[in-house]
């Protein structure tokens, strides 16, 4: 498709640059098992609350390149003030210890203990700081969601994968070449 194609495109779907919003409609991922490189695990905030973000990336497949997002939460409270159902704990508790274990990681239990959730955030990250690039396997599996039909629940598995085998260098090729000087006879030119 060319660069006139795409705007044609635009301009058939009314896009108005002085409305200032950029929608994407980047599908989800669908249900499946995928190879993925664990790319990033971040605090961030938003409206005043902070999460914790997972990112994965598919390196195989037709969805080589898509990423997932996961968001486990360690809040005491709902977005309304309500006390967070202990399931909810449980399962985020879960997920960040099995993916932590799928790239090697013993995700210690002292990081679940502040009654400060960023403070677990933050030593959740620092956690797993040098296990970005890591390997493992994700499977997606949906759910129905009865409160939105149009968004069901992602449910995940995880298992370990076969970590990428790093090459070796015995000794450096150019050792020999050490200390040699070249002078302008022996260039080519």
């Amino acid at each position: 498709m060319s660069m006139l194609d795409v705007l044609k495109s635009l301009e058939s779907e009314h896009f108005d640059a002085k409305k200032g919003k950029v929608s994407e409609s980047i599908e989800a991922l669908p249900e499946g098992t995928y190879n993925c490189v664990l790319k990033s695990v971040t605090h961030r905030a938003k409206n005043g609350r902070g999460f914790l973000m997972f990112g994965l990336e598919v390196v195989d497949g037709d969805y080589a390149g898509r990423t997932e997002s996961i968001f486990p939460t360690l809040e005491q409270t709902t977005s309304k003030g309500n006390p967070m159902p202990d399931f909810v704990l449980a399962r985020s508790i879960k997920t960040i210890k099995i993916i932590g274990a799928m790239v090697g990681l013993d995700v210690p239990n002292q990081c679940f203990l502040d009654d400060d959730a960023d403070a677990n955030y933050d030593a959740i990250e620092k956690a797993f700081d040098g296990f970005e690039g890591k390997m493992l396997q994700m499977t997606i599996k949906l759910s129905p969601n009865k409160k939105n039909p149009d968004q069901p629940y992602r449910n995940y598995e995880f298992a370990p994968a076969e970590q990428p085998k790093v090459a070796e260098v015995q000794e450096d090729p150019f050792a020999q070449a050490a200390g040699v000087e070249v002078n302008e006879d022996d260039l080519p030119f």
